[in-house]
């Protein structure tokens, strides 16, 4: 059988400007087919290549496919539906499949606006791929389709979509095969030099509104260090790769996993540059490894600063500071490192105050690069529902992340446009200079690539799509080229006011394994090869889970200033914390004894099920209780918590209840009295 498959040739003016990115889910979901004896597998990259329609149904045509593979974020929809719909035409045979995060959740409308799509692939799609094509070769999946996890099609008609495949339990077992790529097309511009975007994690345990990829993986994952420096010594060797960016939403939640990971780069040697995007509060944690992360070859850090204003911060629940942000920035520089912060432009509060607010912090906090990415709604991320009635705009081809696609309350969009594209006019201005003027000759190279990016695609106006700006005597006009037939009235918005109707959106694809149903043959986790990533980092990890924030930042300092403890992470909620302690390896977790959002009691029965459940050492569980809570202390300790400590006791004293939680398995502090006779569930 004869697998084609093709990255849509669709362009932003986005990413695109430091180069050519190799598609991921094409060696990833490539290797898993010719792992499973799929031996005639092709991938067409329309998008790098710009191939046009014509030249792109003459290779399907030269080919004579079986089955067709396409991607779709959200902007990439109507190209990937085009594409699948052309190789439908020229081939009316095939079986069209398309998968990726928009028709993940998006499928009902993707089917219903493009019939002739066969399947789509909903969620992680290595697993799913390989049962959906077997099925197809052996000429049975009309039979077979609604027994298949994972995936959604029409059926006489209507909307099928089957039961959510279980995430993949084991990254270790993913076996990309990079030689689909040619490897000539993907030059990193900074660096001029070959460039790849492999998996280290996959998933995220954070909630941040007005995202979607902590839902599309479900569950926070990793590779063992050693594994992945394996691939990435292929991926050098094999293949020249000099630079690498880690495409994973967290990379550093595991504290003690990233470190591991940079010894084994240390070790190996490979003179390979990488960088990642990670959380302020992760720098911040890791303020004395970052000498040790710049020699295992890290050097660019986006950070997801976000906004310039906490109100801001606040509403995408980002769980930093201001002066969190400043900090971590001048941390990364201290070390060598490119610190690139990111700034969401274009919410209905939005003002020419608020921009030229984020120009004034990129300067002050003397970030090296700076990023003013327009507020994109995906349509199945949460904050969209709360903003859905300010969104006419409907045209995803435009959902890019430089075309401002809401209105602001006291702006217009072409005003948000010219605000964001004056600040980068100054902020690279200055950078001119200052680029020269850096010590580090290596960082200055780098900086000085990143420059001649934007200087490039500035010049053939590819940059933040400046096709769209045009000069009319001595008024700049902006042609956004929205497809009018996409665009709500005022009626239709103020009907989606009134209207509390089901979203097109399938928002409730977010199960993880113990939603959907575990699979029979789940490996077992190997406890020693997990206790063996502590083996570079000997202090007591800490996950702190406290809902006022002056009260956390106070922990996280105070614990950390107590020696052989590390906060590793920290949660505002039940919910967070749970998915962190389903994450990440730390030995004890402190607990505030009231969580905003759940019960201690039910928090302490599903940490012990999802650590049961999960890849990661179970952790000891220490809560803050106060000398009233007696009968919450009763139900906390029947339902299996390890140790108690007084709720405002000394740090010192503190400390020493994680150090005994940690060597002796529990700690009671002689300052509560235990409760004579534990009660019953209160959950």
């Amino acid at each position: 059988m004869r697998i084609l498959m093709i990255q849509p040739n669709y362009h932003s003016g986005g990413a695109e400007i430091a180069g050519n990115w190799p598609p991921s889910w094409v060696p990833y979901v490539g290797g898993a087919l010719k792992t499973a004896g799929f031996t005639e597998v092709r991938f067409i990259d329309a998008m790098s290549n710009d191939i046009d329609d014509v030249s792109l149904a003459a290779q399907i045509q030269s080919y004579q496919p079986d089955v067709v593979l396409a991607t779709a974020i959200t902007p990439m929809i109507y190209k990937s539906q085009a594409t699948l719909k052309l190789a439908k035409t020229v081939c009316p045979n095939i079986k069209a499949i398309m998968g990726g995060v928009h028709p993940t959740y998006m499928y009902r409308e993707v089917l219903h606006e493009a019939p002739w799509v066969d399947y789509i692939i909903r969620g992680e799609g290595e697993e799913i791929t390989v049962n959906l094509l077997r099925s197809i070769a052996n000429g049975t999946d009309q039979h077979d389709r609604r027994e298949i996890l994972g995936i959604a099609f029409l059926e006489s008609g209507k909307v099928v979509a089957t039961p959510a495949h279980p995430p993949i339990k084991d990254l270790n077992t993913l076996t990309p095969d990079w030689t689909l790529l040619d490897w000539s097309k993907y030059i990193y511009t900074p660096l001029n030099t070959r460039v790849a975007v492999p998996n280290y994690s996959r998933g995220c345990p954070f909630r941040c509104r007005f995202c979607s990829q902590w839902k599309f993986w479900r569950k926070y994952r990793s590779r063992s260090p050693k594994h992945f420096v394996d691939e990435i010594e292929r991926l050098v060797k094999n293949h020249q790769i000099g630079f690498f960016i880690l495409a994973d939403e967290e990379p550093t939640i595991n504290k003690s996993r990233f470190v591991a990971l940079c010894h084994e780069l240390i070790d190996r040697n490979l003179g390979v540059h990488w960088g990642i995007n990670t959380r302020v509060t992760d720098i911040l944690r890791d303020e004395k490894e970052l000498p040790l992360y710049r020699q295992a070859g890290l050097v660019h850090v986006s950070l997801g600063t976000e906004a310039a204003a906490q109100l801001n911060l606040n509403l995408f629940r980002k769980e930093t500071t201001i002066a969190d942000n400043k900090r971590a920035v001048q941390l990364l520089r201290q070390n060598g490192i490119l610190a690139e912060v990111q700034f969401i432009m274009g919410l209905p509060s939005e003002t020419p105050e608020t921009i030229e607010e984020t120009y004034r912090m990129a300067r002050d906090w003397k970030a090296d690069m700076t990023n003013w990415n327009m507020y994109t709604p995906w349509p199945f991320a949460e904050l969209f529902q709360d903003l859905a009635d300010k969104v006419e705009i409907r045209d995803y081809s435009h959902y890019n992340f430089v075309t401002p696609i809401i209105k602001p309350d006291n702006m217009t969009r072409e005003e948000v446009l010219k605000g964001v594209l004056h600040n980068y006019a100054r902020f690279y201005s200055w950078k001119f200079l200052e680029y020269w003027l850096e010590k580090d000759p290596f960082k200055r190279r780098y900086l000085l690539g990143c420059l001649w990016a934007f200087v490039k695609t500035t010049w053939n106006k590819r940059f933040y799509n400046l096709k769209r700006v045009k000069q009319k005597g001595l008024h700049t006009e902006i042609e956004f080229g929205f497809d009018q037939s996409k665009i709500l009235t005022p009626e239709q918005m103020a009907q989606l006011k009134q209207k509390t109707q089901k979203s097109s959106a399938d928002t409730d694809f977010i199960g993880t394994i113990s939603a959907c149903g575990p699979s029979a043959t789940l490996p077992t986790i190997d406890i020693e090869s997990e206790v063996q990533s502590h083996q570079y980092y000997d202090e007591i990890q800490v996950a702190v889970i406290e809902a006022d924030q002056q009260t956390r930042v106070d922990l996280r300092v105070a614990l950390r200033a107590q020696e052989g403890i590390e906060v590793a992470s920290e949660a505002t909620n039940g919910e967070t914390g749970l998915v962190l302690l389903e994450s990440i390896d730390v030995e004890v977790a402190v607990v505030d004894s009231t969580l905003p959002d759940m019960d201690l009691v039910k928090f302490i029965r599903m940490a012990r099920k999802v650590q049961a459940n999960s890849y990661v050492v179970p952790s000891k569980i220490l809560i803050l209780v106060t000398p009233d809570q007696q009968d919450l202390l009763a139900a906390a300790l029947a339902a299996g918590v390890d140790a108690f400590c007084l709720k405002h006791a000394p740090i010192e004293h503190l400390a020493e209840a994680v150090r005994t939680t940690y060597l002796n398995g529990s700690y009671h502090d002689p300052a509560i009295e235990l409760p004579t006779s534990p009660v019953g569930s209160i959950s």
